[in-house]
């Protein structure tokens, strides 16, 4: 039980990760403002470094990580293009981000809950995703 239960907290990581890349990459080509471009591509290779430690924990448990199907892909992809159509601001830009990452902080939380009996390492990387998830909102407060 806790095996299965280790690679589905550290599928639910790898999975949050993409998402996180996948919005980020939807919006930084509509973002303008310098500083807030540098923001979101520091947080593009901390979400990079993310995927790539939740693959090698998978891969030593001897599985391969699952991605987003492509529909969940197109969804995101066309939401950023509604929201961002009549306004793409600094402000809205970050609102948007904040959002998508507070539903990751969300859905990220509810699983470590769920799954109670993950090992250490698993748990660790749940957590420290969290945490990075919830500096990011605090930097991205900045440009509202």
């Amino acid at each position: 039980m806790e095996q299965n239960q280790n690679q589905d907290l550290l599928e639910e990581v790898y999975r949050a990760t993409q998402m996180g890349l996948e919005g980020i990459r939807a919006v930084t080509p509509k973002i303008e403002d310098t500083q807030l471009k540098k923001e979101i591509r520091r947080e593009e290779a901390v979400y990079q470094k993310f995927v790539s430690r939740a693959e090698e924990m998978l891969a030593a448990k001897g599985a391969i990580p699952q991605t987003h199907d492509g529909v969940k892909k197109a969804m995101l992809w066309g939401s950023v293009q509604m929201n961002t159509l009549m306004d793409s601001s600094p402000e809205h830009m970050a609102e948007l981000l904040i959002n998508g990452t507070t539903m990751g902080i969300v859905d990220m939380t509810k699983k470590i809950s769920e799954l109670g009996d993950s090992d250490a390492g698993a748990r660790r990387l749940a957590e420290d995703f969290i945490n990075f998830e919830e500096k990011s909102v605090e930097q991205l407060k900045k440009y509202l």
